[in-house]
C-alpha cells in the first residue's frame, strides 16, 4: 500500500512538472514571450516640492460708494455688474440746496470786499489827521482794526464759496477706483445721507486678484531657514493656482508677503499672492487651492505612486536588461502629485517596472520592457531581442549593447 502511494505522489510531480513546462512553450511548441509591463527608466534630478495649501480669492482693490452729501437721487448713470472708469459719474443727487448755497456764499464774498474797501478808505483818510492831532489815535487804530476785521471776513466767505462748490460737486457721485461695480442699493427717488447705514454700490478691481493662503508658522520658518541657507537658491517661487475640481489656473501667481501674526487658534497665518485675471474667470470669495513651494531636493528620483509598495519598508521592483526583476527596498522622501519622490534605493538609468500586479498573479519571472516617456505614454520605439539596448556610456554618449535573449544570462564583461 505504501509503494502505490509512493508512485502515485511520483505521478502527480512529474504530470505538474509537465505542464509548467507546457505552460512556457506557445502553440507551436516553442518558448513564449514573456509578458509585457511598463517601466521607466530613472535619471537623478532637482526636483521642487510644494505643498497644496488651501486659499480664498479676494479683490484686489475695493471701494464702497457712500454718498457724501444728503439728498434726494436723480440718476442712476451705470449699469449694474458694467466695468467703471475712476472719475466716472455713478449718481446724481439733488444739488439745488448747494447751488443756493453756493450763490449765497457768492454774495457774502462781495460784501467782505465792500466793507474792506470802506474801511480801507477811512484809514487812508484818518492817516494825515493823526498827524496834526485832527483826529484821535483811538479813533484812527479803530480804522486800522476794521481793515484787519474786513480782510478776515473776505477770507471766510472764499472759505465758504469753496465748502458750497465742494457739496455741489459731491451730489455728482464719481467712482473712485477703475473695475466692476455690483448692483445698486439705492434707486431714483431714495433718500441718502453721510450717516446712512445702506451703501450705494461697492466697486471690485478683479485684475490682479488676491489669493489668500493659509500656511502654519512651523513650515513658514522652516521654508525661511532654508531659503537663507542656500538650500532654495533659483527655486521659483510663483504660485500655482487650482478649482476645487482639480483644474488648473493657466496663469501663475507671486507671493506677495506673509502676515506678522500667527492665529493663536490654528498656529496658522496669511500668504498673500497676486495672480493675473485678464478673462474675469477668478471671483472675489472663491474657494481654491494653491500649491507653494516648500523645499528643493536634489539628486532624486522620481516614480509613479503605482510603483512603489508601502509598508513597514517601501519596496519596488528593478528590471535587470534580462527582463528579469527583483524587488528592492526604498527610502520615500516625499511626493508630488501622484508621484513618490526616491531619496535612497536606486541608480542612474535603471529601469523601474510600473505594472507590476497582473505580472506577478501570472507567476512570471521575466518580463518584456515596454519603456514609458514622460508624457506617461509608450516610447515609439522599444528594444527586442534582436535589437541593441541603448545606455548612458560615462561620457554621456549613447552606447549600444546587444541585446540578451530573454531567458539567458548576460555574459560577464
Amino acid at each position: 500500500m505504501e509503494i502505490r502511494l509512493k508512485h502515485a505522489l511520483a505521478a502527480v510531480a512529474v504530470a505538474a512538472s509537465l505542464q509548467s513546462a507546457l505552460a512556457q512553450q506557445g502553440p507551436g511548441g516553442g518558448e513564449q514571450k514573456p509578458p509585457q509591463a511598463g517601466v521607466i527608466i530613472v535619471k537623478p534630478q532637482t526636483v521642487v516640492q510644494t505643498k497644496n495649501l488651501p486659499a480664498r480669492l479676494e479683490a484686489s482693490r475695493e471701494a464702497v460708494i457712500q454718498p457724501q452729501v444728503s439728498g434726494i437721487v436723480q440718476k442712476r448713470l451705470f449699469e449694474e455688474g458694467a466695468m467703471v472708469r475712476a472719475g466716472q459719474q455713478l449718481y446724481q443727487i439733488d444739488d439745488a440746496v448747494y447751488l443756493a448755497n453756493l450763490q449765497a456764499a457768492k454774495a457774502q464774498l462781495a460784501q467782505a470786499e465792500a466793507n474792506k474797501a470802506l474801511a480801507q478808505s477811512t484809514a487812508n483818510r484818518y492817516a494825515p489827521l493823526v498827524k496834526e492831532k485832527a483826529v484821535s489815535r483811538q479813533t484812527y487804530d479803530q480804522a486800522l482794526a476794521e481793515v484787519k476785521v474786513a480782510s478776515a471776513n473776505i477770507m471766510a466767505a472764499e472759505a465758504g464759496i469753496k465748502q458750497a462748490e465742494i457739496n455741489v460737486q459731491y451730489a455728482k457721485v464719481m467712482a473712485p477706483i477703475s473695475g466692476v461695480i455690483g448692483k445698486s442699493n439705492v434707486s431714483e427717488g431714495s433718500l441718502v445721507s453721510p450717516n446712512g447705514t445702506v451703501s450705494m454700490a461697492k466697486i471690485q478691481q478683479l485684475d490682479p486678484m488676491y489669493v489668500n493662503i493659509t500656511q502654519t508658522a512651523a513650515d513658514l520658518r522652516r521654508i525661511k531657514k532654508e531659503f537663507q541657507s542656500g538650500a532654495m537658491k533659483g527655486v521659483d517661487f510663483s504660485v500655482q493656482i487650482t478649482f476645487d475640481d482639480g483644474t488648473p489656473y493657466p496663469h501663475k501667481g507671486r507671493l506677495l508677503f506673509a502676515d506678522q501674526t500667527v492665529d493663536p487658534g490654528t498656529g496658522e497665518l496669511l500668504l498673500r499672492a497676486e495672480v493675473p485675471n485678464p478673462d474675469g474667470e477668478l471671483l472675489p470669495g472663491l474657494y481654491v487651492r494653491a500649491d507653494i513651494p516648500q523645499s528643493q531636493l536634489q539628486n532624486v528620483y522620481v516614480v509613479p505612486q503605482s510603483a512603489v509598495t508601502r509598508g513597514t519598508k517601501d519596496t519596488l521592483r528593478v528590471v535587470a536588461e534580462d527582463g528579469s526583476f527583483a524587488s528592492r527596498e526604498v527610502k520615500v522622501i516625499g511626493e508630488r502629485k501622484n508621484q513618490w519622490i526616491i531619496g535612497e534605493g536606486l541608480k542612474p538609468n535603471e529601469m523601474v517596472m510600473v505594472d507590476t500586479l497582473s505580472q506577478l498573479m501570472a507567476g512570471a519571472t521575466h518580463i518584456t520592457p515596454v519603456i514609458y516617456g514622460d508624457d506617461g505614454k509608450p516610447l515609439p520605439q522599444q528594444p527586442t531581442a534582436s535589437q541593441p539596448v541603448t545606455q548612458q556610456s560615462a561620457d554621456g554618449k549613447p552606447e549600444a549593447k546587444p541585446a540578451t535573449p530573454v531567458g539567458e544570462k548576460p555574459a560577464a564583461q
